[in-house]
């Protein structure tokens, strides 16, 4: 018999079918639960595998057990594997699956339509697999309305879900037997496509669901306020907010008198991910509204100044959220989907009914990502930003990394390549690196590209953002030690640099080649385009990228082992590089020009320039952007204006032009933002990677081998009188404790066994060996 790929079952998952609810059409979203009881003679342990087209929160006997699956496309769909401990007697089974399209779901998810499976593996098997086992379904109608938002949120319902309380309890009679809407993988020898999910194991963590209690109300309104817009007065009374504080701060239940209306403004003085968790009595007929915000901003405008985030008299809040309509029993609340930020807007009206609230927090969710890397130095004030670039890198994190978790909860190519300089640096953890990788490779279509994000419900297309993806290639080739994995993505990196190779000129270099050619949030530039670009003239940031991806493919391959392929890239490469100094060198200003005309002139193409080796224009004619006449690049590409510094052994200028970021720390905010033109996102993780240059440039710790297998040590200290680093490695950590007196340096560095490297220090270099040693230049 013929077999062809994704049609031959490879696990247990690909047995069983998929449920839906019978009642439910292919394009009807909603929330199903499915329910399977069962009676043990014996306690027992049960792995089950489980997966869910959009979401599902899977539990026994009412307590979660894990949330799911992660973000994939339908072609690489992903499912995960529970051990799961029975106790003897009737157990109940439920997983709770939400579906949708956007703009209600998600537009960083991909779908194909609403199903649930599970698969038992082992003997007994059968009673818990879907189409075998007696699985019982129904739908919830609890969500009664989406509230569309007024912003441009590309993530979940962003105006917020209006939730029936009553409707969460199925009666006896709404159960259903579920519809099969996919059977099993079967093989077949006719070649025909098997239709929906292709099946692939999770490699990550589960989520964290950790409940976290806390924050303090700032300002308080007597009565309710119905308007989408509120501004806050003056801080609130401590005597009218106490017992809401003692709920928030202690978990002391609240009693709430019938009839009570009110506003809140509560700050939760953190930056949080997660599910909104209230647990009420009683209230029969209230309401509650629970919305989000970032920061209050400084006028009525959605992109209005928002200033100190820890002030908030005078100023607005908008946001968006969920609201819950109450039927007097006693119930833990939650929303469809996770929400972030730092501010809540409390709206709660009772009736004729007083209301009893038991606990108000949030389910957080997100990557659990365990931190490895220390650094610390003379001066204490980058301890804060340390802080903050931390905290935003995990709030970026979740199954995949995201651009910002407020707005679009997308992963995007540039983003993550930075965000993932910043993982290697801070943990050994290095699993949401390797799926992100493999997802950009798995979105590549006929045209060899990678998307611009990937997974999402739409396709989005950019040449500048996919040829990021061979230097996070090469990134992941040196920081960690895991080359066999490296050589499953060569067939991508390959049929992608050949689809680039063949759109170049008669000169070697690409003049428009596909999608959106974003480089930075440039306010002179149209919503990022490259200057040139959009016009479909040849742009030297567009060929740097290029050259860049290049130079990336020669380092896989020659870490490989595949000579020939890196020579041929290398030739590619070199060729490009003769011909950009004559293109757009300019000698009356002795800068890279952006364009041909030599009219146009950018810190992006200094920086870009300099990486990829090429002449290196004085750095008094680029780093001051301003003076200069250049586009100044923003907190994003700021990474590669600090990386071309540290090339030139400029660390005085790197620490300088990391300053902002302390400016960031005394406006109180939580997280770094997208860029300060915008007034959008106040937790983008591109700009947490002064964590990754306080490490890799400063204390000046780099892998210079393919594995981490040898690593120099080159620290940059500028103003700085003593640092301390800690930096993990595939083996172990590296440690450097170095003080520095003008020109002297006294350092004690420790390897790694079996792993070797020098010490650089103004020009002098020494060996450094497996241990711990001492180095005095």
């Amino acid at each position: 018999m013929r077999t062809t790929p994704n049609m031959e079952p490879r696990y247990a998952l690909d047995e069983a079918s998929w449920l839906w609810h019978p009642e439910l059409g292919k394009e009807e979203g909603g929330l199903v639960l499915f329910r399977l009881d069962v009676k043990l003679a014996r306690a027992e342990t049960v792995t089950l595998q489980v997966s869910a087209d959009l979401c599902y929160a899977l539990a026994l006997d009412g307590a979660l057990i894990a949330r799911g699956p992660d973000s994939g496309d339908v072609h690489c769909w992903s499912f995960a594997a529970y051990e799961i401990k029975l106790p003897a007697g009737r157990r109940r089974l439920e997983a709770l699956v939400w579906w949708d399209r956007p703009p209600i779901a998600p537009v960083g998810r991909a779908t194909w339509r609403g199903g649930f499976a599970c698969a038992g593996l082992g003997r007994g098997g059968e009673r818990f697999t879907t189409g075998k086992a007696n699985w019982r379904v129904t739908k919830l109608d609890a969500v009664t309305a989406w509230k569309m938002p007024e912003l441009n949120f590309y993530h979940v319902i962003g105006g917020g879900a209006v939730i029936d309380a009553a409707k969460l309890t199925p009666k006896p009679a709404d159960w259903r037997k579920p519809q099969v809407v996919r059977g099993p993988v079967w093989m077949h020898d006719t070649g025909l496509v098997m239709e929906g999910w292709r099946m692939q194991p999770s490699h990550l963590p589960e989520p964290r669901h950790d409940f976290w209690q806390g924050g303090r109300v700032r300002a308080f309104l007597p009565k309710l306020s119905r308007e989408p817009l509120v501004r806050f007065g003056d801080e609130a009374d401590p005597a009218q907010t106490a017992g809401w504080d003692a709920l928030l701060r202690k978990g002391h239940e609240l009693r709430l008198p019938a009839g009570y209306q009110a506003t809140l403004l509560i700050d939760t003085d953190d930056y949080l991910c997660g599910y909104p968790r209230l647990a009420v009595i009683g209230g029969a007929g209230a309401e509650v509204r629970w919305e989000w915000a970032e920061a209050l901003r400084e006028n009525e405008r959605h992109d209005g100044v928002k200033g100190d985030r820890a002030a908030v008299a005078g100023k607005w809040f908008r946001g968006f959220g969920d609201s819950w309509e109450l039927d007097g029993k006693a119930r833990w609340l939650s929303t469809p989907w996770w929400r972030s930020g730092r501010y809540w807007r409390l709206d709660v009206r009772v009736g004729a009914k007083p209301l009893r609230l038991r606990a108000l927090g949030v389910d957080r969710t997100g990557y659990p990502l365990k931190s490895n890397g220390r650094f610390s130095s003379s001066d204490a004030d980058w301890n804060a930003v340390l802080a903050m670039t931390e905290r935003g890198l995990k709030a970026c994190m979740h199954e995949v990394y995201v651009d910002c978790p407020y707005y679009e909860q997308m992963m995007y190519v540039a983003d993550t390549r930075v965000q993932m300089l910043v993982n290697h640096v801070v943990s050994r953890d290095d699993r949401l690196v390797r799926r992100g990788i493999e997802l950009f490779d798995f979105s590549r279509g006929t045209s060899g590209f990678p998307t611009m994000r990937f997974p999402t419900a739409d396709r989005q297309e950019s040449a500048t953002f996919a040829m990021i993806w061979p230097w996070m290639l090469r990134d992941y080739a040196w920081w960690r030690d895991d080359l066999s994995w490296v050589r499953e993505r060569l067939p991508g990196m390959r049929a992608f640099m050949e689809a680039l190779c063949g759109m170049s000129d008669q000169d070697g270099l690409l003049v428009h080649p596909p999608g959106w050619l974003f480089v930075d949030w440039v306010p002179a530039w149209p919503i990022g385009w490259a200057p040139g670009t959009q016009e479909g003239r040849r742009s030297l940031l567009v060929n740097l990228h290029y050259l860049l991806a290049l130079q990336a493919a020669v380092e896989v391959e020659q870490a490989t082992g595949d000579t020939l392929n890196a020579q041929r890239w290398r030739e590619k490469a070199n060729a490009v590089a003769r011909v950009l100094p004559r293109v757009f060198w300019s000698k009356q200003r002795g800068l890279w020009a952006d364009d041909e005309s030599h009219t146009k002139f950018s810190q992006h193409a200094q920086a870009l320039a300099i990486i990829a080796g090429l002449r290196a224009p004085a750095v008094a004619r680029w780093v001051d952007a301003k003076r200069n006449g250049l586009a100044e690049a923003t907190i994003y590409f700021q990474h590669y204006v600090l990386e071309a510094l540290g090339r030139l052994g400029r660390g005085d200028l790197v620490l300088r032009a990391m300053e902002p970021w302390k400016r960031l720390v005394e406006l109180d905010m939580k997280t770094p933002e997208e860029s300060p033109d915008m007034n959008r996102s106040d937790c983008h993780a591109w700009g947490s990677h002064p964590q990754f240059h306080l490490h890799a440039t400063i204390a000046g710790v780099r892998p210079t081998a393919p594995g981490f297998a040898q690593v120099r040590i080159a620290p940059q200290p500028g103003t700085l009188k003593a640092i301390n680093s800690v930096l993990p490695h595939p083996r172990g950590e590296i440690k450097l404790t170095a003080t520095f007196f003008g020109e002297r340096v006294d350092a004690e560095v420790t390897l790694p066994n079996g792993i070797s490297g020098e010490f650089v220090w103004r020009g002098q270099t020494r060996k450094l060996r497996s241990g711990m040693q001492r180095v005095k230049l």
